[in-house]
């Protein structure tokens, strides 16, 4: 996969867009990147770990507890997946809400990602991840979920203003 880009965007003065994948220095933009997040003071290893707790953390703690303690992080969604029967019945209304959240905290929880995500600004970010039609580009037919998250995110950052991290215990 190609390293992060910055292209101009069109004319007009419309932001660039910035693109990123699981490669090079913005490869911690992803919700998967090997981040921990503490969340109700509950260690995940990743942002991903987290986001897909959440569909069972209300209802059925065992099974968020069960992602929660997944060590790779490819294993997170397979088993998500295999749980569907169970997920919140509002997930579909809340899934972007609770990506923001996520992303949130992961941001807020480590210095040099919040400086990464926020030395980004101008710019548009797009996923390049060509198989994934909601989080990514899906090959320029995709949502690109994710980067219009990690804007909303930086956003709300650059509105807080100054660093105050909170750094996980």
């Amino acid at each position: 996969m190609p390293s992060p880009s910055l292209s101009a965007g069109s004319a007009g003065g419309m932001a660039p867009v910035l693109k990123f994948n699981g490669y090079g220095e913005l490869a911690g933009l992803l919700y998967y990147s090997p981040h921990s997040v503490t969340y109700e003071e509950d260690l995940y290893p990743t942002a991903l770990h987290l986001f897909e707790a959440h569909k069972f953390l209300d209802h059925r703690p065992d099974l968020a507890e069960r992602i929660r303690q997944c060590e790779r992080v490819e294993e997170v969604t397979t088993i998500s997946e295999g749980l569907g029967e169970f997920v919140r019945r509002d997930w579909g209304n809340i899934a972007l809400v609770m990506m923001d959240e996520v992303l949130y905290l992961k941001f807020r929880q480590h210095d040099d990602l919040h400086t990464l995500l926020l030395d980004t600004y101008p710019a548009d970010l797009v996923y390049v991840e060509s198989r994934d039609l909601f989080w990514g580009d899906g090959a320029g037919i995709g949502k690109n979920e994710l980067g219009k998250s990690l804007m909303r995110v930086r956003e709300r950052l650059r509105i807080e203003g100054g660093m105050g991290s909170i750094t996980p215990s």
